[in-house]
């Protein structure tokens, strides 16, 4: 497992040489059709079935293929860049990748070769330094967030994974569809701390969970029971509730919620 972690550390490493090598300075600078023209790779969009993307290789020439129905810029953006991460870190281990949605999830369960990839696209569309200057001083909410993606050029989902994967604070991004967790990515120290159960069946005592249930939207972050969430609950109870905000997303029929402590 340290092995993995370190080749997921080398893969953000590696694109974020690129931003050193082309000189870029903001997110602006990076147009990724053009980079990836510079490294042997051509991306088009397409029709694609059942997949996000496709990278093809031949030699030191590639294909990049967009599935043309993906409806958000940032989302069509994470799928670019996490196939120039195969591209990449990848030579030698197939000629074609096809990527699903699911493996664009920045996951511990995901596959070696997609969680590298998930690494590269998130070092190469938000470097830690400037991430880390722009988030500097900020708690995880949804405003702070959907500022970082906006700068960045990012959806929520990549910009909050990224968020966590950084921060020294106890947080998490959760993602509940049909009245279930689907997946979820905590900071290192939630991790330490904390434990949710994947795929389980969501307690109504949580935001999420109480909407999907049939209950009004809160219009701003809302104090919860830590047990409603995690299965591992501290023994001295010192810190009792997360602090749960959540983006509802109506066209996938999907909620995010944002865990941190008060």
């Amino acid at each position: 497992m340290p092995a993995r972690e370190f080749s997921k550390v080398l893969a953000s490493g590696d694109a974020e040489w690129l931003w050193r090598l082309y000189g870029f300075l903001k997110p602006s600078d990076l147009v990724l059709e053009d980079l990836a023209l510079a490294r042997g790779v051509v991306v088009t969009y397409g029709r694609l079935d059942c997949v996000e993307a496709r990278l093809v290789r031949k030699g030191s020439h590639g294909l990049i293929r967009i599935r043309e129905g993906i409806p958000e810029y940032g989302r069509k953006r994470f799928a670019i860049a996490h196939e120039l991460g195969h591209w990449e870190l990848h030579k030698t281990k197939s000629q074609v990748f096809t990527c699903t949605e699911g493996d664009m999830v920045a996951s511990y369960r995901t596959s070696a070769e997609e969680g590298e990839a998930n690494s590269f696209a998130a070092g190469l569309l938000m470097p830690s330094i400037l991430f880390a200057q722009q988030s500097d001083g900020s708690v995880l909410t949804v405003e702070v967030v959907s500022d970082l993606a906006t700068y960045f050029g990012t959806s929520f989902t990549a910009t909050a994974i990224r968020y966590v994967d950084t921060s020294q604070d106890p947080c998490a991004v959760v993602m509940s569809s049909d009245g279930r967790l689907r997946w979820w990515r905590g900071s290192k120290e939630f991790e330490r701390r904390f434990w949710l159960d994947a795929r389980s069946r969501l307690s109504t005592n949580t935001v999420a969970g109480s909407v999907f249930a049939g209950g009004n939207r809160p219009s701003g972050p809302e104090e919860i029971d830590i047990a409603a969430w995690s299965d591992r609950v501290p023994d001295d109870r010192e810190d009792s509730v997360f602090i749960e905000e959540c983006l509802f997303v109506d066209r996938y029929d999907q909620i995010i919620s944002l865990l941190r402590m008060p």
